[in-house]
């Protein structure tokens, strides 16, 4: 069965989750690990990875990665709006 396409903004939510999850130790984290977790190709997460940054929600720091208060924030008002659209029965 094939899996539902997901949407760029749910893309960036899942990768900054991820980052947050397997930064909870060090502040920063593993591209391998939010790769598993979001289970998407090394070249297209690479190319999100990008996109955060220039975004300003993500950092680079020596092959690690690290959620910015920017990400953090997207993070927090995506989960509300989720919130919001579920309770509305949509």
């Amino acid at each position: 069965m094939r899996q539902e396409k997901r949407h760029k903004l749910q893309l960036f939510y899942e990768i900054l989750c991820a980052i947050e999850d397997d930064a909870a130790h060090n502040e920063v984290a593993r591209p391998t690990h939010v790769q598993h977790s979001t289970r998407l190709s090394y070249d297209k997460m690479m190319n999100h990875f990008s996109e955060l940054e220039e975004k300003g929600m993500i950092h680079r720091v020596s092959g690690l990665v690290a959620i910015t208060a920017k990400g953090r924030k997207f993070v927090e008002q995506y989960d509300e709006l989720t919130r919001l659209i579920e309770s509305a029965g949509l």
